[in-house]
């Protein structure tokens, strides 16, 4: 059932390899709140940004993350800041595809997206795919480390 998220009173935002354009456009037309990076931080500014602090700054505001791809999960800085701050996020499982139907993923999901955002409190990253979503592994806390 599409609305979910114009209901859900959940803002989200779109890490830059989502683009400024066809996937805001295409969640926007859908009722998704969000914000893009370039929006933000601006055209110049978005494109500089090391992700800990995007990943950082978005999670104080509450928002809840949409990324391209799940790299984020694998780079240790990256996984300790989602970890430490709560991120919550969602991120597509093949990071091939492009425009309408990177849109069209995140869409289908809609509903598994909005329910899981509201349930689940901890940080956390889901895959997003074809075939709906499933949990993605963060590598953070590193096992056997005192980090």
């Amino acid at each position: 059932m599409a609305g979910e998220a114009r209901e859900s009173g959940l803002t989200f935002f779109l890490d830059r390899g989502l683009g400024s354009r066809i996937v805001p456009n295409a969640l926007r037309a859908a009722g998704w709140v969000l914000e893009t990076m370039d929006e933000r931080y601006g055209k110049d500014e978005s494109q500089q940004i090391e992700d800990v602090r995007w990943i950082e700054e978005a999670t104080l505001r509450a928002d809840i993350l949409l990324c391209k791809d799940l790299a984020i999960t694998r780079n240790l800085v990256e996984a300790r800041v989602i970890y430490m701050s709560g991120a919550r996020i969602f991120a597509l499982s093949n990071a091939g595809v492009v425009g309408k139907e990177m849109a069209g993923i995140f869409l289908a999901n809609e509903a598994k997206i909005i329910h899981m955002a509201q349930r689940v409190a901890e940080p956390f990253v889901f895959a997003v795919g074809a075939d709906g979503l499933r949990r993605a592994r963060v590598r953070y806390p590193v096992e056997g480390s005192d980090l």
